[in-house]
């Protein structure tokens, strides 16, 4: 890791607000190292309740084939902090390699901070 994931962030942003923004960033430059420096080793990620998988490696492996070969990008249009948490109305687009067919989508997206990065992360469709 490069420094510390909230570096170059608005001081007076909540720690939860600065990952969430950083990762977004990141996610948007495919730069998976800086992506996944935001995420606790033991992330927990939900797919609505379900446990989708844990830890930043496989976080890392999930991401790993889109930000090698897709081309993709994300925008929050509105986003709620509060302590320890941040939700996020994300709008995303994708287009798999080759150039086929575009997908893109409206999702919410809730992180919590654990330990100064983010712990848990959310996917509700």
């Amino acid at each position: 890791m490069v420094g510390h994931p909230l570096e170059g962030y608005d001081e007076f942003m909540q720690a939860i607000e600065a990952l969430a923004a950083r990762q977004l960033d990141a996610y948007n430059r495919s730069d998976l190292d800086a992506f996944s420096d935001c995420y606790h080793p033991d992330v927990v990620v939900l797919d609505g309740e379900t446990i989708a998988y844990t830890g930043r490696e496989a976080l890392k492996e999930r991401y790993r084939p889109m930000f090698e070969d897709w081309s993709f990008g994300a925008r929050v249009t509105n986003r709620l902090t509060t302590d320890d948490h941040c939700v996020e109305l994300e709008h995303w687009w994708r287009t798999p390699p080759g150039g086929g067919e575009r997908s893109e989508g409206i999702l919410i997206v809730r992180y919590t901070l654990k330990d100064q990065l983010i712990g848990t992360v959310q996917f509700l469709k």
